[in-house]
């Protein structure tokens, strides 16, 4: 079993598995990172958003000190990164000024976007992009998961229950029909799916650093989001 928090168990790995902590926080927080700089006005002028946030990644996640940092600072893992992804653009961008002053090649349009950097300063689409995308594949995340366990207990209609209802909004008589479930056990099934889902979520929240006091909050932001 992992430790319940994500720092504990994030720390444990740069220790004894660096490349593993490492292989988690780049695949989790990617494409969140990727979405932000597409909605970012400022960030995508410094070029492809893969690019800047592969580039940041290989800087700082392969520094254990900026893990060990995050891991005090009480602030959500995705907004440390954020932060982290906009201060490495801001340094990239005051080297790049530092090389062209020394050629005497300044380029005064690039001055303009460099000044208006600031670390933990988010544009409001950047930020919510980065949200969004981060909601949606923690919710994936659980779905497979939860999904998968259902077949392998044998329990795939109860998925398809859960689909077919929530989903696609189907009545239970019609959802219990279509797959098997009798009428009378739908909105049982239907419960224990949720929470089932419920529960993997807050075990992903737990291990990617959420405080227990902030376990609601978060569950009620990846609603939110997901609704917008």
């Amino acid at each position: 079993m992992f430790p319940t928090t994500h720092s504990t168990w994030l720390m444990d790995r740069i220790a004894r598995a660096p490349d593993e902590a490492r292989a988690h926080v780049m695949s989790r927080y990617f494409e969140p990172l990727c979405a932000y700089v597409r909605a970012s006005a400022i960030l995508r002028a410094f070029g492809e958003p893969a690019d800047q946030v592969n580039a940041f990644l290989a800087s700082r996640v392969a520094d254990e000190a900026y893990l060990a940092r995050w891991s005090c600072s009480g602030i959500p893992l995705r907004r440390w990164l954020a932060n982290g992804l906009v201060l490495h653009a801001r340094n990239s961008a005051l080297a790049a000024r530092r090389r062209a002053e020394r050629h005497d090649a300044v380029d005064f349009t690039e001055l303009d976007r460099t000044s208006r950097l600031r670390p933990a300063d988010h544009e409001t689409d950047a930020l919510l992009a980065l949200e969004r995308r981060w909601a949606v594949r923690m919710v994936t995340e659980a779905h497979e998961q939860i999904r998968t366990e259902l077949d392998a207990e044998g329990r795939d209609a109860w998925w398809e229950l859960f689909r077919l209802h929530t989903i696609q909004g189907r009545p239970y008589p019609e959802a219990s029909r279509a797959t098997g479930v009798p009428l009378s056990s739908a909105s049982s099934v239907h419960r224990q799916v949720v929470d089932r889902l419920r529960a993997a979520l807050v075990a992903m929240l737990e291990r990617d650093g959420a405080r227990a006091e902030d376990i609601q909050s978060e569950l009620a932001a990846l609603q939110d989001l997901l609704e917008r």
